[in-house]
């Protein structure tokens, strides 16, 4: 770790529009490095956090020289169309979700020629933990293992903090003698816990040769307090982005019992009268299904039919539907104040690609909280590039 009052630095891989960045460098880490193959996201990235340390191309041309010395952390929220229900579920053979290699082949380097990273972070969809019978997730583990690892799998979901239901799974890998000198490694239990559910634990069983550890996390929070009503923008009640009234009219008289229920109690005034709609393919033919709480279902890209997400409202005593905001998608993301200065289809794909901001920076600071440096100096430091970036953004406000 750093001395003498130094922020530890991080390298953001597959960094999209710099949603990690945004979640940790509150916590007092230093982005020192970035890495996205998307132009366009990078557009978005740098809009909001400048150019600097971003590098654009894929990361398979990533070199050690590359990267800046004093690397404590590097995170890796690489690519999940592999691995995804909604994705090709080819696995990390796949050409997107098997860039954690190249990922792992620079820490690997960087272990043998200058000082290994003290942790690392990946995340990527729970469909992770089943890829290939578990046989993906256990090559990443051994792999982080042989570099000198100890992994925590736990699962946070963007419902604990914000109104979107999207459950994650992220490995928080650090280095053996860091982790057992801290005294922070300890056999997994066993209990099934909302950070560590029965799919975790059934993995755990199943791999229980591997560099598999629990730490001392507490547990998460029991929900936000915001509402899908909460983040919702307000939008003139004619024309775009509201469906014409046919439209909506068919769909709703095409969908399933239960969902027509749905819009019914929301017309009746229940749970605010919104809800978010996904449209599926059943059957050959297109619907609409709603869902029956307070959340939006999990954010995706704009990528298949079924993929962009919509609202239904029916606040006014009808139901109206138009597809969600950039902006609302910002909030859902738990970054309400980020930048948006492209297109709305280019703002769905860069946030539903991206992390839940307090839901990374709930576990980073509960997780690796214990690897930052305690100097008074990097703390003051880090706080001061938060409030002039903050500054800035409320004068453009």
């Amino acid at each position: 770790m750093r001395a003498g009052g130094e922020v530890p630095g991080f390298a953001e891989f597959f960094a999209g529009i710099g949603l990690v960045r945004e979640a940790i460098e509150p916590l007092g880490w230093n982005c020192r490095f970035a890495n996205d193959i998307a132009p366009a996201k990078a557009a978005m990235y740098a809009a909001r956090f400048g150019r600097e340390h971003l590098l654009v191309g894929d990361v398979n041309d990533v070199t050690l020289a590359d990267l800046p010395d004093g690397l404590d952390l590097l995170t890796a929220s690489f690519p999940c169309i592999d691995l995804s229900l909604a994705g090709n579920r080819n696995g990390l053979a796949g050409p997107h979700s098997g860039a954690i290699w190249p990922f792992l082949d620079l820490v690997g380097e960087m272990g043998r020629s200058r000082a290994a990273p003290a942790a690392l972070l990946l995340e990527n969809v729970t469909g992770l933990l089943t890829s290939e019978g578990g046989r993906d997730l256990r090559a990443i583990c051994e792999r982080a293992g042989a570099l000198g690892y100890l992994l925590d799998l736990v699962v946070v979901d963007a419902r604990w903090f914000t109104p979107q239901s999207r459950p994650r799974l992220f490995a928080v890998a650090v280095r053996r003698e860091l982790l057992e000198g801290a005294g922070r490694a300890f056999p997994p239990t066993g209990e099934v816990t909302p950070l560590r559910p029965a799919n975790v634990r059934r993995f755990q069983r199943e791999h229980a040769d591997l560099p598999l550890v629990e730490t001392p996390l507490p547990p998460p929070p029991r929900g936000s307090r915001a509402t899908l009503a909460s983040i919702l923008e307000d939008a003139p009640a004619d024309g775009a982005p509201w469906w014409p009234r046919e439209r909506v009219e068919a769909l709703i008289a095409g969908m399933a019992p239960a969902h027509r229920e749905r819009v019914d109690a929301l017309l009746a005034g229940e749970r605010d009268g919104v809800a978010t709609m996904f449209r599926r393919v059943r059957a050959g033919r297109t619907v609409g299904e709603v869902r029956g709480d307070r959340l939006a279902g999990c954010l995706r890209t704009p990528h298949g039919g079924s993929s962009v997400q919509f609202l239904v409202d029916c606040r006014d005593g009808s139901a109206r539907i138009r597809p969600l905001s950039a902006r609302e998608y910002a909030r859902l993301q738990g970054a309400p104040r980020f930048p948006i200065e492209t297109g709305t289809r280019q703002a769905w794909l860069g946030f539903g690609d991206a992390v839940c901001v307090p839901a990374v920076r709930w576990l980073v600071d509960r997780a690796l909280g214990f690897l930052l440096c305690e100097s008074a100096n990097a703390a003051t430091g880090a706080q001061a590039r938060m409030h002039d970036r903050e500054a800035a953004y409320a004068a453009s406000d």
